[in-house]
């Protein structure tokens, strides 16, 4: 295919389907189409293809891109545009990539079900005519790829803002670990756990995107012909978990134990609940120094379980925030060490999988509760969907490892992936 038939393709997909599944903020049609047309004649020309030559990508629209308004899924900002663009997003360019535009997001990147009622909810394809809830906060870019509206999308992830819509919505999406991309022109959240990374169709892509955004090549982990070792979290750390989701659990490893693999328990230096509060609690100070004004003024348009979610950071002294701090770097020390023989950690990407929208809870937060965890340790996460439910809503792992391993995982996650991929049917089409 041509870099210009593949961009017509998504902006025709995008223009069929967007109106319902509202993924898409901006559709940057005729600059896309430029850019194809101009990717064609370079390849007509003889001239180097980039690593992602033609291939459309849609951002996160809290990532700068020259000559837009970087929205952050508000309506709290006044018409400011940005000068130029993010350095990740100049690497895609760089690369070949086709920018097609920006996704919808949860406010302020600020919650895991992916609602957003000041500028409007993402809904799940794999819903098909009801209305599911997508995850969050990177809702849109996970709607986007699940729906084929685009090969590849770029995502942020605090406390599982990536790998909760890609295991909700039943695509790929990779966490990286944090600082491997940069985060210089993203509007932050939490700059003490804020990372950039890639949702799309693929392990390889995932590496591929994460190459060009971080700069530097991963090179292919030679030992990997081995068996591996795989920890896996234990039932009861998961509780509670959906029949579906536990399921899944067993089955996995039986399937590894079955296929040679390793599986031992892994020891958390902390429940799964107290990963997440610690999170939690870290964010919403830090998102309290970013968005207090706005927060605080009640004639500002903004989603009041956001606005909440902000208004708890003040109720957090720096005294306790620097102490969190303390412990967690503590408990990342240990738990790096614990797992040095390790090759990956596994869990579920959520404890329930996606329903209806009339189901969620703004007072809950379940679906952060596995993926915190990745956060709170300083680790690199990759979510991979490996089925459905009979209902078709998506069920998906994470696999997990130590901060700087994020070649080493996705290679794991390669050579692990094709044994899972006949547990579950497909998800159903939208």
């Amino acid at each position: 295919m041509s870099a210009l038939d593949l961009t017509r393709l998504c902006v025709a997909r995008i223009k069929e389907r967007n109106l319902r599944l509202h993924a898409v903020e901006t559709l940057l049609e005729e600059q896309a189409l430029a850019s194809a047309e101009a990717a064609d004649a370079a390849r007509a020309d003889g001239r180097k293809n980039g690593p992602l030559h033609g291939i459309p990508v849609l951002i996160k629209e809290l990532i700068d891109i020259a000559g837009l308004e970087t929205l952050h899924g508000s309506r709290c900002y006044g018409a400011s545009v940005a000068v130029r663009s993010a350095p990740l997003v100049q690497r895609l360019e760089a690369a070949g990539a086709i920018i097609l535009g920006t996704t919808h997001m949860v406010e302020f990147a600020m919650g895991s079900w992916g609602t957003n009622e000041a500028r409007g909810t993402p809904l799940n394809p794999r819903g098909g005519t009801k209305d599911w809830y997508a995850g969050g906060s990177s809702s849109g870019s996970a709607v986007a790829v699940a729906a084929g509206l685009v090969p590849l999308a770029i995502g942020s992830d605090t406390g599982g803002s990536i790998r909760i819509p890609a295991t909700i919505c039943g695509v790929h999406g990779f966490k990286p670990s944090r600082g491997l991309i940069p985060t210089e022109g993203v509007a932050p959240l939490a700059a003490t756990f804020d990372t950039i990374g890639p949702l799309g169709n693929s392990i390889a892509d995932l590496r591929l995107a994460c190459e060009v955004m971080a700069g530097r090549s991963f090179a292919p982990d030679r030992t990997l012909f081995r068996n591996l070792t795989i920890a896996v979290v234990s039932a009861e750390d998961l509780a509670p978990c959906a029949p579906e989701v536990l399921d899944m659990r067993e089955r996995l490893v039986v399937r590894l134990s079955a296929f040679g693999h390793r599986v031992v328990p892994v020891t958390l230096p902390a429940s799964l609940l107290r990963l997440q509060e610690l999170n939690g609690t870290i964010v919403a100070f830090e998102a309290w120094q970013h968005f207090h004004q706005q927060a605080s003024d009640p004639s500002s348009p903004m989603d009041p379980h956001v606005r909440k979610r902000v208004l708890a950071g003040r109720d957090v002294d720096e005294t306790k925030y620097r102490a969190l701090l303390e412990e967690i770097a503590e408990m990342t020390k240990f738990f790096a060490q614990a797992q040095a023989d390790v090759d990956a950690i596994l869990l579920p990407g959520t404890p329930i999988p996606a329903a209806g929208l009339e189901t969620v809870d703004q007072d809950e937060i379940p679906l952060s509760r596995y993926t915190r965890m990745a956060n709170t340790l300083d680790l690199c996460a990759i979510a991979i969907p490996v089925g459905a439910t009979p209902e078709g809503a998506p069920l998906g792992i994470q696999l997990c490892a130590p901060w700087g391993q994020d070649s080493r995982l996705l290679a794991v996650a390669e050579k692990l992936e094709p044994g899972f991929a006949d547990l579950y049917a497909p998800p159903a089409a939208s």
